[in-house]
């Protein structure tokens, strides 16, 4: 009998009897014959191949031995997560579309056939470094006192004290004839083999699978747990010779697959659709094996795989649990010093930040400067008498909110409040809708969510009554209303009551409330889907305009992906005319740099460091006029076509300044922690000659914010003397 421990649940059986001997084998590495590449005179890159490059660059900071060693572990873990939700979107989709439309092309001129056997190629890769680098780092730890246990044998002398700090584990016993259980997607499984039946073991809380057993021992070890009971399954199930034991997960299809014009609300349809996902197909069935057995291919079969949906490797599953070591008290030396983002200097010592505002336009840039500030313009609108209305779009936010709670203070305190929650953010579905539900019972109106299209521009707009007269004020921003995630991502912010911006504000809430494009004009904001990708191409044209007349054309764009074609198709033309354009885009990028009379003057960069790149800036030189944007958009369709975003300019002549000259400059002189994409898609560090200074922009701007800006041409807009 196995131990208490293990608790026996009848799981009740969806699919019907499958027989092991039917089994096909799934291809070790590859699918022979559909290993092809997009042609290099192509003028595309192909964008899911592009984003396994960015990857690529995550798992070199990873393998990089200067980084502290628990930073690289996190890299480690954020590769694996990254992978896991490509694999639950991208590949998902393109399996569908090569299912329903097997000849259909990319842009790029790969079928969705052929580009899946690419991924999987370059999957298998990846994976394969991952575990060498992992093997590489628990091998670095356990020198400096460390130890992450991941291999044991069948008697250990960590067996008594593990077994004490066993979780409950659920298992199902069953013939080998009989079918499968529903299995989630969440869970960590081994899957046990005997004569004439299997055993399907699952730890339900991926958390409770690292067991820490630092306080029995007196120093930091730590098990994997499906590790171990791997190699102790036999006693959990004496009176049974186990044939073959492997952990494996799975990585379900998250697409919602909701229709907006059915009956019910389309909150009750998406929060249908999650629960759903549970039983969505699977897109990726992961075995941690040394080598690939009978038992995967039985499983992959029983599961309806096919060969290109299963992958083993000799590396634990789900990595994103090991990140708790990243908090240990005794890491701090493994990791980077921690970053005290302060409140930004105008702010630290004034009561009302809506008269700060009125003087002057405020740039907030996290995680250097505290997303505080933030917080407090929403709770001071709040409790401000003068405060009439406040708008808010929520894409994403935290479970626990300091701007949820100020908002339905808000609205406790006589203020109208109308917030979008979009409930179609992906993964937040439920959090989403657990707001919207709070802020309704708070007196907020939330506003009816759009059935096609996402909502996901950034700004907060507060009308004060100041005398006879309303006043706009407003936060504009290039990343959620999260704190915890401004904290980690590289965004900016603009406080601001200009009248011009205060206007299109209105413009584009009256928008979202009425649900229609027509009938709304802005002079400042670029707004999609009315106009945002016409103004982007109108003003590369200007550039072009502008070096054809004898001038200098210049762009430089920062996003995460640039994947638009008919973008990238003026972006050559633009570097056909000799338009200079340097272009930072974090991940995905489809444009070809560097090729002779078509693109020869275009650079692009991919920054990776300690925080994540997220704040999309657009500079247009415009004949020394020097416009610039700050928006939520990629240069990518579905946010031209099928989102609610803006891109809104920065008037304030020493904002603009300071981001061209040291947000912009330094991050395009980065030559520590970026990469150049070259014409044949692979991507090659910056070599920093030895003569040359250190620039690492992150470190820059972190520095710049403790010392409160000084010698940069904010020092003047702030006030420090």
């Amino acid at each position: 009998m196995p131990p208490a421990k293990i608790a026996s649940v009848h799981w009740t059986s969806l699919n019907a009897p499958t027989s092991r001997a039917s089994t096909p084998k799934p291809a070790a590495q590859t699918i022979p014959g559909q290993t092809l590449v997009a042609p290099v005179s192509g003028l595309y890159f192909n964008r899911d191949l592009s984003w396994l490059n960015f990857n690529e660059r995550v798992l070199t900071e990873a393998s990089d031995p200067k980084v502290p060693l628990l930073e690289r572990l996190r890299f480690l873990s954020i590769v694996s997560s990254n992978l896991d939700e490509f694999f639950m979107v991208r590949v998902a989709e393109i399996a569908a579309i090569s299912r329903i439309s097997p000849h259909k092309t990319f842009p790029d001129g790969l079928t969705a056939r052929q580009t899946l056997a690419q991924i999987r190629e370059r999957v298998l890769k990846q994976k394969q470094r991952q575990a060498i680098v992992f093997k590489e780092i628990v091998e670095a730890l356990s020198q400096k006192g460390i130890e992450l246990r991941i291999a044991f044998n069948p008697e250990s002398s960590l067996d008594e004290a593990i077994r004490k700090k066993l979780p409950n584990i659920r298992y199902i016993l069953r013939k080998s004839s009989e079918a499968l259980p529903p299995l989630s997607g969440k869970g960590i499984f081994l899957f046990v083999i005997f004569a004439r039946e299997y055993a399907i073991l699952e730890i339900e809380n991926r958390e409770e699978r690292l067991i820490d057993l630092s306080a029995e021992l007196g120093k930091p070890i730590f098990i994997l747990l499906e590790r171990w009971l791997c190699s102790h399954i036999q006693e959990f199930f004496p009176n049974r010779e186990v044939v073959e034991v492997f952990p494996f997960k799975i990585l379900r299809d998250a697409d919602l697959r909701y229709r907006p014009d059915d009956e019910g609300t389309l909150e009750e349809q998406i929060v249908e659709a999650v629960e759903r996902r549970s039983r969505a197909k699977i897109a990726r069935l992961e075995v941690d094996s040394s080598s690939y057995s009978e038992g995967a291919l039985f499983l992959a079969t029983s599961l309806g795989l096919d060969s290109a949906a299963l992958y083993r490797f000799d590396l634990p599953l789900d990595l994103r649990t090991l990140n708790n070591l990243y908090h240990l008290e005794s890491s701090s030396p493994l990791r980077y010093p921690e970053i005290k983002p302060k409140l930004i200097a105008p702010a630290r010592n004034v009561t009302d930040l809506f008269d700060l505002i009125k003087k002057r336009d405020i740039l907030v840039h996290h995680p250097y400067d505290s997303f505080d500030v933030v917080v407090r313009f929403i709770q001071q609108a709040a409790a401000d008498p003068k405060t009439t209305h406040i708008f808010h779009t929520l894409y994403r936010t935290s479970k626990v909110s300091p701007i949820m709670a100020a908002l339905k203070e808000a609205a406790r305190n006589s203020k109208k409040v109308s917030v979008y929650v979009e409930i179609k953010a992906r993964f937040d579905e439920l959090n989403n809708a657990h707001w919207a539900t709070e802020l309704r019972k708070a007196g907020v109106r939330v506003i009816q969510p759009f059935g096609k299209f996402k909502v996901h521009s950034k700004l907060t707009q507060v009308l004060r009554q100041e005398g006879d007269k309303t006043v706009t004020y407003l936060h504009l921003g290039t990343g959620n209303y999260h704190e915890a995630t401004a904290r980690q991502y590289t965004d900016l912010g603009l406080l601001t009551c200009d009248d011009r911006l205060g206007l299109d504000c209105n413009s584009y809430y009256k928008m979202i409330a009425k649900r229609s494009l027509e009938n709304h004009t802005y002079k400042s904001f670029l707004v999609a889907p009315k106009n945002l990708h016409g103004k982007i191409m109108s003003l590369i044209r200007e550039e072009i305009r502008v070096q054809k007349s004898g001038g200098e054309g210049h762009i430089v764009a920062k996003m995460n992906a640039l994947t638009d074609p008919s973008i990238i198709r003026i972006l050559y033309e633009a570097s056909m005319a000799g338009v200079r354009i340097d272009l930072l885009v974090r991940g995905t990028c489809c444009l070809r740099p560097g090729i002779p009379s078509l693109s020869e003057n275009i650079k692009v960069i991919s920054i990776v460091d300690r925080f994540l790149e997220h704040s999309r800036i657009y500079y247009f030189r415009a004949g020394g006029e020097h416009k610039i944007y700050l928006s939520s958009a990629d240069w990518r369709p579905r946010n031209f076509y099928s989102r609610y975003e803006i891109a809104f300019p920065i008037y304030d002549s020493l904002l603009k300044t300071y981001l061209w000259e040291v947000i912009l400059k330094n991050s395009l002189n980065d030559n520590m922690k970026s990469s150049i994409l070259r014409a044949d898609g692979t991507y090659s560090k910056v070599d920093r000659l030895v003569s040359l200074p250190e620039i690492r922009s992150q470190f820059i701007f972190e520095s710049l914010a403790e010392k409160d800006y000084h010698g940069t041409v904010l020092q003047e807009k702030i006030g420090v003397l």
